[in-house]
């Protein structure tokens, strides 16, 4: 590897590092030769290829996977931007394999951290857009007839009490209990319909979990989720080992104010993180709801769909509540079929969203978002010819194009 030394004093981050291939007609460099590079009037290094912080060491356009090296060879350039000429000569310093990986290790884990994250307290709408075309999904709504149902009220929020608080989240969790309690394990003394069915979910507080819904898989899908949910119902095998995903059934968000199109968003990416973290046999439903005349429900079907449903009326909500934890069974295919009788629907099915294979963006969109993602730290100019040049590629895809040229 050779370096462009820095005096002592001198600090830069590993992000702001430049690495070049050292190669020269298609052969790596030795000492000499790389004593030799000099940097242009504007500081720049011309005439090696840069390398990617997006692509592995081994992806064909760094090192490849047959890669073994040699002695006296110089495998990396490094450039240190920003210091004057002076405190600074190029020299060709050969590392040891294991310290060249340690050197680009810390290179690319920096850059690696400009990965989408999608934070659930506070993903915008334009994120939202960008984790559904990641996925590879679309929403379907799923249009109802609601016979107005008036066996159970509205919950009642108490005046001037932040929604926070705990006396507030316990009324509501028991209002909750209550009115699912032909579904629902009751804490104390069981009713006899209760104990008649023998139920076993469990609703469980998961506010104070704070990064209960991190999640963080850039191997198969490039970006990382952070945050919790309200609460979650579970099933009697995640009680009993003190794991929610072992067992988890539904995803609840309860608001008290007003629910739109950002508290939908924030549903849609908890259901996300619940179902990439669960295990196979679980495909967890969402609920968004006031616990009033908002009730919206959503999952992920096996046409790679989000599902939703609108409803008003609680007794609605409960009802549709029991019959998806009830009424529900696996298939040997890993798809959840469900019956949502009263509704008048025909069957539903969903499936685990992991199941469903990802749309992956293409590389050259992947690349895209990434050069953007880094645009402080590129020039202007290379990230104008780099959208320029995917602008191009994408005219180049559209089938008038492709018949155009055939």
């Amino acid at each position: 590897m050779a370096i462009k030394e820095a005096s002592e004093g001198i600090a830069v981050p590993a992000k702001k590092l430049q690495l070049f291939l050292a190669k020269q007609d298609a052969a790596w460099m030795n000492s000499a030769a790389a004593e030799a590079v000099q940097l242009d009037d504007d500081g720049n290094l011309t005439g090696f290829e840069p390398m990617d912080a997006n692509l592995w060491l081994n992806h064909d356009k760094h090192f490849g996977t047959n890669f073994t090296p040699k002695e006296g060879q110089i495998h990396v350039l490094v450039v240190v931007p920003g210091i004057p000429e002076d405190k600074a000569t190029v020299t060709p310093t050969p590392f040891p394999a294991e310290q060249m990986k340690m050197a680009m290790t810390e290179f690319f884990n920096e850059r690696d951290q400009r990965l989408s994250v999608y934070s659930i307290s506070t993903c915008t709408l334009s994120q939202e857009e960008r984790l559904k075309r990641k996925l590879g999904y679309t929403y379907k709504t799923i249009d109802v007839t609601e016979d107005i149902d008036g066996s159970i009220g509205a919950y009642t929020w108490q005046e001037n009490v932040a929604e926070s608080c705990n006396d507030h989240r316990a009324g509501y969790m028991q209002y909750l209990k209550h009115n699912l309690q032909d579904v629902l394990h009751q804490d104390g003394s069981a009713t006899k319909a209760s104990a008649r069915l023998k139920p076993k979910n469990y609703l469980k507080g998961t506010a104070k979990t704070t990064n209960l819904l991190n999640c963080d898989i850039p191997c198969s899908r490039p970006f990382r989720l952070t945050g919790t949910a309200d609460m979650m119902i579970i099933d009697k095998a995640a009680k009993d080992m003190n794991e929610v995903f072992a067992g988890l059934q539904f995803v609840i968000e309860v608001k008290r104010g007003h629910c739109g199109a950002q508290e939908r968003c924030k549903i849609l990416l908890e259901m996300v993180a619940a179902d990439l973290k669960s295990e196979r046999r679980c495909a967890p439903v969402g609920l968004l709801t006031k616990l009033n005349d908002y009730w919206y429900f959503l999952w992920f079907t096996p046409d790679k769909e989000i599902a939703r449903v609108m409803l008003k009326c609680p007794a609605n909500g409960f009802k549709m509540m029991k019959e998806l934890l009830s009424g529900t069974t696996i298939t040997r295919t890993g798809v959840f079929s469900m019956r949502i009788q009263f509704l008048r629907l025909p069957p539903q099915k969903r499936q685990k969203l992991i199941e469903a294979a990802p749309a992956d963006d293409d590389a050259a969109t992947e690349m895209m978002e990434r050069y953007e993602l880094m645009s402080d730290e590129l020039s202007p100019e290379f990230l104008l010819a780099r959208r320029m040049e995917y602008e191009f590629q994408k005219v180049r895809e559209m089938p008038i194009h492709s018949e155009m040229s055939s």
